[in-house]
């Protein structure tokens, strides 16, 4: 068996390298390692602020402090404000990082076309009111579900600059005349992206593109989270996990999910007949997805994290996995995700699809042998991944246990594309070293 994984590993190395080595990908990975440090502050602050901070977040509810830490109920302010700046916008870095590595790439003027970019996201996702208020951003768009739309914005600006500005030498410390002359040679790509830029943003506005879609879109996700179709369950989260995979936000993304119709019909149940054997939905995206399918966030990622440890030899692969365990274990997904990276990486997509499912598919199977309740009870913000089945089933042991098996399975799964990522970083970097002794 292990002989089959590594002979297909070397069928695959040489394909995905070249894939690795486009313009095109390197302009993506080199834009993701530069949102990283945002996200992984950002994420610190939110598990600090979600299960610290709030009152019915995990740590919070064991340790009661609200009753006894002093002025307790200010406390999360400063963290809100470090979430919101830094999750909230960081597309904004990465429509800089994608339009200066494109810029670069070509030898053009990289801060200059990092900044028109990053403006330009900005004026995409102005949102107008009336003359008496002040507009304000949309958060899909600069947020951590807008780091797709940042990266149209940033190649299409640095296309621009490709096409339209004249190549600059590289200086270690140019004069200013000189940044005065590479000024004025980007103005033209410059003026064309940001009027570019005002009329998306006018006609997003006028026509009132982003409320109906944001309409729509509650909607639906509105339906999916209330659904108690089994396989439309199954379905709603393989288009989460692969609209995830692409930055984008799905019907079942767990900040968004709030209290369904199906919930408190369980819950009602539950605690009328104390028992949740017989619920009347138990096939649900909070019976199933939430509760086995999401251990260290979407994709299963605290599994990946796990593989790291016990199979990679990769020094910056465990540096990563160190400082994405606490966020992991808190179902925060994003340092991994930009960090290693997961986001866009084809190496992950089907682990990412396939763990996931996998585990849902067995905590059907043990809610439809009336081995465990389905989860129904509520569980405190910022609950540990392998604990959200046992206390949502008022502490069901053998929950507990299939959360373990899941995550178990869910590490085998991840390993063998694990050491494929690894064995392509580890070919990238010989060939590095190749060419510098020729």
């Amino acid at each position: 068996m292990w002989l089959d994984e590594q002979r297909l590993i070397q069928r695959l190395v040489p394909r995905l390298l070249r894939f690795r080595q486009t313009n095109f990908y390197r302009i993506i990975q080199r834009t993701l390692m530069l949102t990283f440090p945002f996200i992984l502050i950002g994420t610190f602050s939110q598990i600090i602020q979600l299960t610290v901070l709030t009152k019915k977040g995990f740590i919070a509810s064991i340790f009661h402090l609200s009753k006894w830490v002093p002025y307790y109920r200010y406390l999360h302010y400063p963290f809100d404000s470090l979430t919101t700046l830094t999750l909230n916008g960081v597309a904004v870095v990465a429509a800089f990082g994608a339009a200066k590595y494109h810029a670069k790439l070509n030898q053009r003027d990289d801060q200059l076309a990092g900044l028109t970019a990053a403006i330009a996201l900005l004026i995409v996702a102005y949102q107008y009111t009336n003359q008496n208020q002040i507009g304000v951003f949309n958060t899909l768009l600069i947020g951590t579900n807008g780091l797709t739309g940042a990266l149209i914005v940033g190649g299409l600006t640095g296309l621009l600059f490709k096409w339209f500005s004249k190549p600059v030498p590289a200086q270690s410390s140019p004069h200013t005349a000189d940044i005065l002359t590479r000024t004025f040679s980007s103005l033209l790509p410059m003026a064309l992206i940001l009027v570019l830029a005002v009329l998306v943003s006018l006609a997003l506005n006028w026509l009132m593109i982003i409320t109906y879609s944001a309409e729509s879109w509650s909607a639906f996700q509105k339906y999916a989270t209330t659904s108690h179709s089994l396989w439309l369950t199954f379905g709603m989260a393989v288009v989460t996990l692969l609209l995830e995979i692409l930055g984008l936000a799905g019907p079942y993304q767990e900040r968004l999910v709030t209290n369904s119709a199906t919930m408190t019909a369980n819950l009602n149940y539950a605690l009328t007949h104390h028992s949740a054997y017989h619920v009347p939905y138990p096939y649900t995206a909070n019976t199933l997805y939430h509760a086995f399918g999401t251990f260290g966030g979407t994709g299963m990622l605290l599994a990946l994290v796990i593989a790291i440890y016990i199979g990679s030899n990769n020094h910056n692969y465990h540096v990563v996995a160190r400082w994405s365990l606490l966020p992991a274990l808190f179902n925060s997904n994003g340092p991994l995700l930009t960090g290693l990276p997961v986001l866009y990486n084809p190496i992950y997509l089907i682990p990412f699809v396939l763990a996931p499912v996998v585990n849902m598919g067995l905590a059907a199977l043990a809610i439809g042998f009336h081995w465990i309740p389905p989860v129904v009870y509520p569980v405190p913000v910022g609950t540990p991944g392998p604990l959200i089945a046992f206390i949502g089933t008022n502490g069901n042991v053998v929950a507990l246990l299939l959360g373990i098996v899941d995550l178990a399975l869910s590490v085998v799964i991840y390993l063998p594309f694990m050491r494929l990522a690894e064995t392509i970083v580890q070919a990238a970097q010989a060939q590095v070293g190749g060419a510098k002794h020729v």
